[in-house]
């Protein structure tokens, strides 16, 4: 059985990643309006009411006045933007959440998850579930992701100075107001009582992202151990997370552990260092892949009974 899809900002780093992915679906047939009508109200929302799954790649509010043009009940949204993350009406699309995969599969509402938090959620969520890490926890989570994750703006000023002296843009904390966006997610869909102190930093390369946490034993229900353990047994069945030795080695760059390893693929990978009490927690991915468009399409395979696989690729 075949579907149809339809990109609402197929333009941008992730609509034309989704449609990139979606071109080599063996499933899905993709709808698209012709560049010098995009914008043709009634043309879009036609669109978006006559295909199977719609695909939302837009800002905020823009999400929110595509919803409102949906009135046919069929249709599946998988909305890309913040707009609907912690709305009780959507499921946030993580189908490796423990309980997550079956109400993606009944839902017509998912909203696509940011980058930064699947790899804080994966990394934290089973810790809070288990109860091995307290709820009160005081949080502190770090990441650095090539400069596509800041959408075409940051892509055409990084690769503008390509050339040039980069030396001022190398890597450069953002948000250090504090007040990053994906914030409200982090926290409620880890049941952490308070939201974490988040600054993430941009590096001066394209695609790929390291989020860690960093943990006192001392503070939590169980060792360095008990947290491998938990993550690994969390995940054993799932074909996109896998979870590497504790205290791995085998990874590391002369010592590095890079980024971009996990690049053009929809992996994630886990890793839980340890030393004297102190307990380092790592999480790998394609921030344009299982940080966003992989997962779009992963949460569509989902959602339509389809193997979650096809069309993507895992380490």
């Amino acid at each position: 059985m075949s579907f149809t899809a339809y990109i609402d900002g197929q333009y941008g780093t992730t609509g034309l990643q989704i449609h990139e992915r979606l071109g080599a679906h063996p499933d899905i047939e993709v709808l698209s309006i012709d560049q010098e009508r995009k914008k043709d109200p009634e043309l879009r929302k036609e669109f978006l009411n006559k295909a199977d799954v719609v695909f939302l790649c837009l800002p905020d509010d823009a999400s929110r006045q595509a919803v409102a043009l949906i009135d046919n009940p069929k249709t599946v949204i998988i909305d890309a933007s913040t707009a609907f993350r912690i709305n009780p009406d959507w499921v946030y699309g993580i189908p490796e959440l423990a309980g997550n995969r079956d109400k993606i599969k009944k839902s017509n509402r998912i909203a696509n998850p940011g980058c930064y938090p699947t790899g804080m959620i994966l990394l934290v969520r089973p810790l809070v579930e288990s109860g091995l890490l307290p709820t009160s926890y005081p949080l502190v989570v770090s990441a650095i992701t090539g400069y596509s994750g800041g959408g075409t703006a940051m892509i055409s000023d990084y690769e503008s100075k390509v050339g040039d002296d980069l030396s001022d843009a190398a890597a450069r904390l953002k948000n250090l107001d504090l007040n990053h966006k994906h914030l409200p997610e982090m926290q409620q869909l880890t049941g952490l009582d308070y939201a974490p102190v988040f600054v993430p930093t941009v590096g001066s390369f394209s695609q790929g992202m390291l989020v860690s946490v960093a943990l006192h034993a001392h503070l939590l229900k169980g060792s360095a151990q008990d947290i491998h353990g938990m993550l690994t047994r969390a995940y054993a069945s799932e074909a996109f997370v896998k979870v590497l030795p504790l205290n791995d080695e085998s990874q590391l760059d002369e010592g590095f552990l890079k980024p971009t390893a996990c690049n053009a693929t929809n992996s994630i990978e886990l890793f839980v260092y340890e030393s004297e009490g102190r307990i380092y927690l790592v999480a790998r991915l394609d921030n344009l892949g299982k940080g966003a468009s992989g997962a779009a399409v992963q949460n569509m395979n989902c959602r339509l009974g389809l193997s979650e696989t096809t069309g993507l690729t895992c380490i």
